[in-house]
């Protein structure tokens, strides 16, 4: 059983599942400094740090900070901290797994409107992917033109060289 690391937070895989509620559960990093900004993000007392099986549930993360892999789970970013609904203080926020349908009738079913929940979650994990794809295009297109310059500076080093060999 993974329970949440967030001390007000009463999630855990064992009331919870990923297919009826939509909440999944993450664990700490292995990288040291990315597991301290998650220590630190949780808000738990200055004695507690994490385990190999500390877990946040999705409940703490924002909507851009996931993304759906080929064969469909739901996985982190790289740079993915828990930022939301971590302390009693914080005005709670709507998580991924909360957030409202686009429309729902009076005519849905449960199983209709738990569709449209998780329809509109995927919209949003594909919208945050579509950008990380935009990105990279960019920086493909960049790092395009920086091999084209390389390229041509090369060239014209190897051009001054038997310049100078000829000298």
């Amino acid at each position: 059983m993974v329970s949440c690391a967030i001390s007000n937070c009463k999630n855990s895989s064992a009331k919870i599942s990923k297919n009826k509620d939509g909440i999944t559960f993450h664990r700490f990093p292995r990288d040291k400094e990315r597991r301290q900004q998650w220590e630190v993000a949780v808000n738990r007392e200055q004695e507690w740090s994490s385990t190999t099986s500390s877990a946040v549930c999705s409940e703490h993360f924002e909507a851009n900070d996931f993304y759906l892999t080929e064969s469909g789970l739901r996985r982190l970013t790289v740079d993915a901290v828990p930022s939301i609904n971590i302390s009693p203080c914080q005005e709670p926020e709507p998580t991924i797994s909360k957030l409202q349908p686009v429309d729902i009738t009076p005519t849905d079913t449960e199983e209709i409107i738990e569709l449209k929940y998780k329809v509109r979650r995927l919209e949003m994990i594909a919208e945050s992917r579509k950008r990380r794809l935009n990105l990279m295009w960019q920086r493909k297109r960049r790092l395009r033109k920086k091999v084209e310059r390389m390229k041509c500076l090369i060239k014209h080093l190897i051009k001054n060289k038997r310049v100078m060999e000829k000298s």
